[in-house]
């Protein structure tokens, strides 16, 4: 009976195998994670940046073999913005080993790559709770590979279950399928023994992961916060305006529409901190960092006995739009690559239990606003570190803290030079403080939109109708919207009167917000639709413009979904509920003002303020 029914697993698997070859479309069950032995795909490089890194990390060659996961079809709604209600069980490698590379990514049904401007990976974060309290790796739609230094592994058990939490942004009004994937190394617990592969542990690190400060808010469900043009300090590498939070106040609400703490109400925060536990002591080995478009870096400290120190700066590297291949474009969209390191850059550092690390996150606050940023940067931890030269300790050790790139790091051309050689051991120890991107420019990431070179298209001249409330309904903005205006005339409000926003399709759970969009001429917010179009950057570049409004998403949620209306508690107030479908706002100032939805960008509208 045992011979008969290995037979039957083994033809079984002959046929999914086959199967797995064969097709084209949608991604199939991986039938190569159920027993080693089943031979599986090469793990080899898919990017220059890649086999770069390859050449560094010695990669295992026939002992690492790469699987391929999919979660789906997922059927996504019309202008769906919501996130997964609790975690779902996931695929993963039913025989004990060690995960060296995780790669995510999103397909259509038909397994093309889907257009950002249409529909995106907002987050996601995959866990695997009966071994680490924390998520082991999340991204966005910069899609950033990791890549474990060689002889480091994160284990994972036969009865070990993954979950996932995610996010996917539809911004059509069309309902689409699709599966999330994500290509994952493994080396079997007999290889890596004999590879001396290590286990490793993943510590998350957030700006939002607990209240920034005493009467803050908890957002750890939903970890994001605003940063309004003007706001911030003029960064001297950069020579424009960023700000950095939560060391700043970077808006005047929150992305609830509340004002709290460094979202309108200044107070003092030096970042957001994390304790080093006893069962998370050791090396890292590794660092890598998520942000959203508008990002400039994560930056992570180490504090020990109120003495602070950086040890890591996740940069986020946007593409040119002339020439892809190189960097040095616009921060505007997720045409961005997120710097990591490891301990293959001679990047490694102990950590003691009782010592804090530290994030912040920075984004650029000189050309528009940026509305639900997050900040997140997961570390992994060695708990015994056999391999190579010991990690630095920084404060003990007498190490140079080197802001630069080291020079074994792949550059793209127009990005900074790498300047930092490493040095682990020694006298003179130097720990450079930056790392490399894991891709480039992905072509999912090529729709920008914006005006034509003849520019934008113009506005009609003819005045409507005096009104005091506008609807977004069926996806567009009724009187308002920019197609109905020219036969109806621009609505006129009156300055210093309230008026009211409202969202009706709130009642079939589609988010829609009005956010202020350019009052610069020759961009405008007539332009076509795209991943850098159109921008919320019509305020004055002074952060204290009242007439820079964002109703915030319109809708009904629970605290780890962005919409406004929220179940009160859990840092929301007893009246949210009531805020769900409108939003009140006072111009205060005359004038012709353009607007869009965040959600669903394709949404214009126009109104003018007269006195």
């Amino acid at each position: 009976m045992r011979v008969r029914l290995g037979a039957v697993v083994c033809g079984v698997l002959a046929v999914l195998l086959q199967a797995a070859g064969a097709q084209a479309g949608p991604p199939l069950p991986e039938p190569r994670g159920l027993i080693p032995a089943a031979a599986g795909d090469a793990c080899t490089p898919d990017t220059p940046y890649q086999a770069h890194i390859w050449d560094r990390l010695e990669p295992y060659g026939a002992r690492c073999t790469r699987l391929h996961f999919a979660v789906g079809p997922l059927h996504i709604k019309p202008g769906q913005m919501d996130a997964t209600l609790q975690p779902v069980a996931v695929e993963k490698p039913a025989y004990p080993g060690y995960v060296v590379r995780f790669k995510p990514g999103l397909v259509n049904a038909d397994g093309s790559v889907p257009d950002i401007a249409q529909v995106h990976l907002h987050h996601a974060a995959w866990l695997q709770p009966s071994s680490y309290r924390y998520p082991f790796f999340a991204a966005g739609e910069e899609k950033t590979i990791i890549d474990l230094p060689a002889g480091y592994g994160m284990h994972v058990g036969t009865t070990d279950v993954w979950m996932l939490v995610y996010m996917i942004h539809n911004q059509t009004p069309e309902p689409r399928v699709v599966f999330l994937t994500y290509d994952v190394d493994y080396v079997a617990d007999a290889e890596a023994e004999a590879l001396g592969i290590v286990p490793v542990k993943p510590i998350w690190l957030d700006v939002q992961h607990r209240p920034i400060a005493p009467g803050a808010p908890d957002r750890f469900a939903y970890p994001v916060f605003n940063v309004q043009r003007g706001f911030g300090h003029v960064d001297p590498a950069l020579g424009r305006r960023v700000c950095t939070w939560p060391r700043e106040n970077c808006a005047r609400f929150d992305s609830f529409g509340y004002v709290t703490p460094q979202q309108g109400a200044p107070v003092s925060v030096p970042g957001a901190d994390r304790e080093v536990t006893p069962d998370l002591a050791g090396t890292l080995v590794a660092m890598g960092g998520h942000l959203h478009p508008g990002g400039v870096r994560d930056e992570v400290s180490l504090v020990r006995t109120n003495v602070e120190r950086p040890i890591y700066v996740s940069d986020a590297v946007p593409w040119s739009r002339t020439n892809p291949d190189e960097a040095g474009g616009p921060r505007t969209s997720w045409d961005f690559a997120m710097a990591v390191t490891n301990a293959a850059l001679g990047w490694k550092v102990r950590i003691r239990p009782g010592d804090v690390l530290r994030i912040n996150a920075t984004y650029e606050s000189d050309n528009a606003s940026w509305y639900e940023d997050m900040g997140i940067v997961v570390g992994w931890v060695a708990p015994l570190d056999p391999h190579g030269d010991p990690g630095v300790d920084v404060f003990n050790d007498r190490v140079a803290l080197d802001p630069g790139v080291p020079v074994t790091a792949l550059i793209p051309a127009g990005s900074t030079s790498a300047s930092c050689v490493p040095h682990l051991a020694g006298e003179s120890r130097r720990l450079c403080l930056r790392g490399e991107v894991t891709h480039g420019h992905l072509a999912e990431a090529s729709n920008f939109g914006g005006c034509t070179a003849g520019g934008c298209g113009a506005l009609p001249a003819k005045p409507g109708p005096l009104v005091g409330d506008l609807v977004a309904a069926g996806f567009n903005y009724g009187a308002a919207d920019i197609l109905a205006v020219g036969a109806a005339g621009i609505p006129r409000l009156r300055v210093n009167q309230p008026m009211h926003f409202w969202n009706t399709d709130a009642a079939v759970d589609i988010w829609h917000t009005f956010t202020l969009c350019s009052e610069t001429a020759g961009i405008g917010c007539t332009g076509k639709t795209g991943i850098a179009y159109p921008l919320a950057d019509g305020a004055r570049p002074t952060g204290d413009d009242p007439m820079d409004f964002d109703s915030t998403e319109l809708g009904f949620g629970m605290s780890f979904s962005s919409a406004r209306g929220q179940i009160p508690g859990v840092g929301f107030p007893a009246d949210t509920l009531q805020q769900a479908t409108s939003y009140t706002f006072t111009p205060s100032r005359t004038g012709t003002f353009q607007f869009f939805c965040r959600v669903h960008p394709a949404m214009r509208g126009v109104f003018e303020v007269v006195p």
